[in-house]
Order: C-alpha cells, then structure tokens, then sequence
C-alpha cells in the first residue's frame, strides 16, 4: 500500500490526466459503478478527452493530486444548473491504489465548499447504488441525506442495479 497522502490541491481536470483515470475501471461494472451510463466499457482515450472538452462555465471536472508531483489521486465533477441553484455531484472516484485514505472527503469536502460559497449554489444532488457502502458513509459524513431510491436503475452485468438519491442543501452544510 503506497503511503498516506498529506497534502492534496485540487484543480480543473486536464488532459494529462486522461492516462491515469484510463487504469481506473478495469471491468464495465467498475466504469459503471464510477461513471453510470456516461461512458461505454473499455474506457478509452477518445472518451475521456472528449469528457474534458465538456468543461465549461456549467460544468467543472476536478483532479484530486497530490502536491509537488501532480500525480491525480481523485477525480469529481460538478453541474450546474444556475436556474436553479443546483449542482449535480458525479463520476467520483479515487485511484484504486489510493481509496481508504479520505481522499474522496477531501475532494467532496473542497468540491460542495465551492459549489456553496463561491457560485453560490443552494442544493446540491447525487446518486450511488445501494450496495456502495464507502461512497454511502463518505457522502452522509459531509452531509448528504438520502432522499429516495430508484429500484433496478442501472443493468449491470449481474442483474440490475439501484440507485439511492442523495441531497444537501447549503443550510445543512452550514449547521454541520
């Protein structure tokens, strides 16, 4: 196991990232379970180059690396719905290697600070499947409540799979 990570920045997702996250999911049920439907297995280039092109004012794709070597370590994305005041949290995922360690808190922790106070948004959603325990604790530890469940959401290759619906708003955050 490679040694606990001190210090983390957190940074726009770039390009030279692309190589690292291809290692990620090595089974459609891993990419499924990081990304849901968003991308088709096996992960390549073409996709995740694409992905990062769809950054912009609505959409921000975020590294977890760590500091001095820039080695990416997590990765998140948020988007926004102005309209709305909304941000939806997705594809977070830790480099296997690395899980256990606080890295996704982190991210999340930096990630809803943002979506907060710097563009101001007042809810922000999620969903996990159900039989993700370590992304269930880590996102109810930084506030999230589970508001719902969609039974059978997602065919995966042992049968379906459901997904739990999560939310914080500014105020809980704010009071925890």
């Amino acid at each position: 196991m490679e040694p606990t990570i001190q210090e983390i920045v957190f940074r726009p997702f770039a390009v030279s990232d692309v190589q690292a996250l291809l290692t990620w999911a090595k089974t459609s049920d891993e990419l499924l379970q990081w990304t849901g439907p968003h991308f088709t297995f096996p992960l390549d280039e073409r996709q995740l180059l694409a992905y990062a092109n769809t950054q912009g004012q609505h959409r921000h794709v975020i590294s977890a690396a760590t500091a001095g070597e820039d080695r990416v370590v997590g990765h998140a994305e948020l988007e926004v719905l102005p309209e709305h005041e909304l941000g939806r949290i997705g594809c977070v995922a830790v480099a296997p290697a690395m899980r256990s360690q606080g890295i996704a808190r982190r991210l999340l922790g930096w990630l809803i600070a943002f979506a907060f106070e710097e563009l101001g948004l007042h809810r922000l959603e999620l969903v996990v499947f159900s039989f993700n325990h370590p992304a269930l604790r880590c996102y109810r530890n930084v506030g999230f409540r589970e508001e719902g469940l969609a039974t059978h959401a997602r065919k995966a290759s042992d049968g379906y799979w459901d997904l739990i619906y999560m939310g914080l708003l500014r105020d809980w955050w704010q009071h925890t």
